[in-house]
């Protein structure tokens, strides 16, 4: 019969420092120079137990990233809503009016697709784009190398 020895001190410390890392202690949008400087919010998923029988808790419109090259600074509200469609949700944001949209690109050499949160903002009046929102940075590098 083997005999289990207590933990020593310091490993104590230790795996309870790596437990308390697995914890989740809130949801955080990534922010990063490249994706999100401005450090904009986007809308989280929750799910219930039952809930996990769905086969997706978030789901897109499957579009082509190279079609998001042309949602560029000074288009009109009107314009971007013939170029994507109809927004997800309209709300105000620290910047200006948010629109925000999710999107699902086919991920290159896969057959697997990837859901995206986009977000468009406009001035504070309201009448043009100011700048686009990524939530991830996977979605915005698939634009980019889009052809």
């Amino acid at each position: 019969m083997k005999t289990i020895r207590p933990l020593s001190f310091p490993a104590l410390v230790a795996t309870a420092l790596l437990l308390a890392g697995c914890v989740n202690v809130g949801h955080h949008n990534p922010v990063d120079q490249a994706s999100n400087p401005s450090g904009l919010d986007f809308t989280n998923v929750s799910a219930r137990r039952p809930d996990f029988r769905e086969p997706f808790l978030r789901d897109g419109v499957v579009t082509r990233p190279a079609g998001f090259r042309q949602i560029t600074a000074g288009l009109t509200p009107e314009q971007v809503r013939q170029a994507l469609g109809q927004p997800l949700q309209e709300q105000g944001g620290p910047r200006g009016k948010e629109w925000d949209y999710n999107f699902k690109f086919l991920i290159p050499q896969s057959a697997n697709y990837l859901v995206c949160q986009y977000k468009v903002v406009f001035d504070t009046a309201g009448t043009a784009v100011r700048d686009t929102v990524w939530r991830r940075r996977q979605c915005q590098d698939l634009v980019a190398s889009a052809r």
